[in-house]
């Protein structure tokens, strides 16, 4: 095989190993993520104070007057009153963009990623720790601006179901034209903000972690070791994030909500009236749900992305599959030093983790 076939066929490899892996934690967490957007909505009510009224979740200015049927932070009365309104099928609203989100998105993260740190390492035998933060950064926020429209797509399925939005190309028109290129693109600041610190933050956790715990445990088994790495890295990374995936919530449903768009129509102005009105507890709303989900996510994406890599590499050259098998495994049994230079593979390994559509 040429250098050049080569190349297309890692970067092919790595797209199809990436999309699968997103398609999966997807159906098996996407209900975790109906209820952080639930917690997220400042808080959910009744159907007398205007729950699901006109396709909404709830109407602020008259559900304000009422007793709050989910308390902050309480995640099994959220999911709770998800299965009430809608059944257990409730729980996967929104399915259907996710999926489009998440395969898409991690396909074109770890192909932008795959790129970037061959381009960043040239001939070098190891990856640099801030090149490795700066390529997980550059492919997040990359991968966060082309799919924008999907992640608003989802946010309004996963808050009214499809009571306003017959299926997803339905939705994307229907903003489009009311809301024009602003409302497809509403809460992407936050997001970058979001994505490209967390990218970042827990590539540089997961190796600290991993390097102690094999110092600790040099003969521990591998992934236990990078499990335990992600698990810790998602968890912190994601605390440290989640104001910011508050303020991309309110900003993108805000113009649902009747007489709120003033109040969300801006970064500074939805973190103003969050502030003032919810105090510090009202950044971390959703804080339970999202973090179970990065840890189990993390997991879940090391397992499936190591293995399709090698069932992609298999398929498409049967020739080569002993080899691919080889080099997995080696990437699987390398330790990257956050110190002189983390490993490329285990930077890799790391960024895989750190993949969209877990967020």
């Amino acid at each position: 095989m040429t250098s050049a076939g080569s190349k297309e066929h890692k970067r092919l490899s790595n797209f199809l190993a990436g999309a699968a892996s997103g398609l999966t934690t997807t159906l098996a967490l996407q209900p975790l993520d109906v209820v952080k957007t639930r917690l997220q909505q400042t808080m959910a009510f009744s159907h007398t104070a205007g729950l699901l009224e006109e396709g909404l979740v709830f109407d602020p200015e008259r559900a304000r007057q009422r007793k709050p049927l989910i308390r902050p932070g309480k995640t099994w009365r959220a999911a709770r009153a998800v299965v009430e309104e809608a059944g257990l099928r409730g729980l996967w609203r929104g399915t259907t963009p996710t999926i489009l989100r998440n395969s898409l998105g991690v396909g074109t993260y770890f192909v932008t990623l795959n790129q970037l740190t061959t381009s960043l390492r040239g001939d070098q035998a190891y990856l640099a720790p801030q090149h490795a933060l700066l390529a997980g950064a550059t492919a997040r926020s990359v991968s966060a601006t082309m799919l924008c429209p999907l992640t608003v797509v989802k946010a309004r399925f996963e808050a009214a179901g499809r009571k306003e939005y017959r299926h997803v190309g339905d939705a994307l028109w229907k903003i489009a034209r009311t809301e024009g290129v602003r409302g497809l693109f509403s809460g992407l600041l936050p997001t970058v903000f979001r994505d490209a610190p967390y990218s970042a933050l827990y590539v540089f956790i997961y190796l600290r972690v991993r390097d102690r715990l094999v110092e600790l445990a040099p003969h521990a088994n591998n992934m236990a070791t990078s499990f335990t790495a992600g698990f810790i890295g998602g968890g912190l990374s994601t605390l440290l994030t989640q104001p910011q995936d508050v303020v991309k919530t309110r900003m993108q449903l805000a113009r649902h909500w009747h007489g709120q768009r003033d109040r969300y129509a801006t970064v500074r102005s939805t973190a103003r009236s969050i502030w003032r009105e919810e105090g510090w507890f009202g950044f971390f709303r959703g804080s339970a749900p999202r973090v179970l989900k990065r840890c189990l996510g993390s997991a879940i994406t090391w397992m499936i992305y190591e293995e399709a890599v090698v069932a992609v590499d298999r398929l498409l050259t049967p020739a080569t599959s002993a080899l691919a098998t080889a080099n997995m495994s080696g990437t699987r049994h390398s330790v990257g030093t956050s110190s002189g230079g983390g490993g490329s593979s285990g930077s890799g390994a790391a960024a895989a983790m750190a993949a969209p559509g877990k967020s």
